[in-house]
């Protein structure tokens, strides 16, 4: 059958062969194995093509639990190239931190085109963008929310009024446990959910508001997603943007 897949993560397997995570378009997120060429003379089999967020298009069997091993896609080719994500050192660094983002929100996903048009949009939306870019990262996981089943309940905002990151809503006394907003941060989220790929760059975040922006979203999803980790490619966006 003929798979569109958006590729999550690679893993070395043997000396010349990755396993490659997608979320596909018709299954949702599905495991296949593939050979990796060294030679510059087969670039459409090498590693780079298997990068992580490529757009891809292929043809393989269904994988199946009981299988003693991963199918191989064959006729493997690229359905949306990128013209500046990979060559632009802010944009692959985005690219890096929402592959690892997705590698783990994703886990479990089943088949959900709405969600799969969105991370595709966003891609397509960041590739073609030239400027403006340090909100992209906050607006994609504040946005995503709504595709995922945890988008929170913004609609009693109230000056002194805590967030429970666990509820996803506000509350009038703080929760017993140590996952909340203060009302100061609280009473900011409607605003800061307000921001789209279109107006992020009205919005004049400091470098520690953006931080603590991050911070704020990253646990929320920690909270609502188990076994989601510390993301090692935190420490590569702040290189990059401090």
């Amino acid at each position: 059958m003929i798979f569109r897949g958006i590729v999550l993560r690679t893993v070395k397997y043997r000396d010349a062969e990755l396993i490659v995570d997608f979320f596909t378009l018709s299954h949702g997120r599905l495991s296949f194995v593939t050979h990796v060429s060294h030679s510059s003379r087969k670039s459409s089999q090498g590693v780079s093509f298997w990068r992580p967020l490529n757009l891809l298009e292929f043809e393989a069997e269904l994988p199946v639990a009981t299988a003693r091993r991963l199918p191989r896609p064959k006729d493997v080719r690229v359905y949306e190239n990128y013209a500046d994500i990979p060559y632009n050192p802010v944009k692959s660094t985005l690219a890096l931190f929402l592959s690892e983002f997705l590698s783990n929100v994703l886990r479990d996903t089943q088949s959900d085109a709405t969600l799969y048009n969105y991370i595709e949009y966003s891609l397509r939306w960041l590739d073609a963008a030239s400027q403006h870019l340090a909100n992209f990262h906050l607006v994609f996981m504040m946005q995503l929310t709504r595709f995922v089943g945890i988008y929170p309940n913004l609609a009693d905002s109230a000056p002194l009024r805590f967030f429970d990151l666990v509820a996803g809503t506000y509350c009038s006394s703080q929760p017993s446990h140590s996952s909340f907003l203060s009302p100061e941060e609280a009473r900011l989220l409607p605003t800061l959910f307000r921001m789209n790929f279109a107006n992020m760059h009205l919005f004049r975040l400091s470098r520690q508001q953006r931080w603590r922006c991050l911070e704020v979203i990253n646990n929320y999803y920690s909270v609502h997603f188990p076994q989601f980790p510390q993301l090692r490619s935190i420490a590569v966006l702040r290189e990059v943007f401090d």
